[in-house]
């Protein structure tokens, strides 16, 4: 729960209850592509609060080294790591499996999509076609 605490100081104790709240309402229920898309907006708005604050801790040390360095998503970094505990941990306070299999038996993450949610962010594949 470390995790957490550090997570609540980021993005402040009240915005951190509604995002709590919003996660226990509709995460247990949603679909792993949309919800991922929900928890890598919260990344974005606690990089947002690192960046304002200043703050150094390990979270916000690996969101920036993933939003400076979005390819280290495709590897098992430290910074990756970090990022996989914190949404875990979010996971199961809002009373949501993080780990989840597919109708076809694969195995698959919350953590893992909402990542790759958070380091795509901006990416917009139809510009590079102009």
């Amino acid at each position: 729960m470390e995790m957490l605490k550090e997570f609540k100081k980021i993005i402040g104790n009240n915005s951190y209850s509604v995002l709590l709240d919003m996660l226990k309402e509709i995460g247990p229920a949603a679909r792993t592509q949309r919800i991922s898309v929900v928890i890598g907006a919260m990344l974005r708005f606690a990089l947002n609060k690192c960046i304002i604050d200043g703050l150094d801790d390990k979270i916000c040390l690996a969101l920036i080294a993933i939003d400076e360095e979005p390819y280290l998503v495709g590897e098992i970094t430290d910074e990756y790591e970090v990022l996989a505990a914190l949404i875990d941990n979010l996971c199961r306070e809002a009373g949501m499996k993080n780990y989840r299999e597919s109708a076809k038996g694969d195995s698959y993450s919350i953590a893992e999509n909402a990542i790759a949610e958070y380091a795509s962010w901006y990416n917009m594949p139809w510009e590079d076609y102009y």
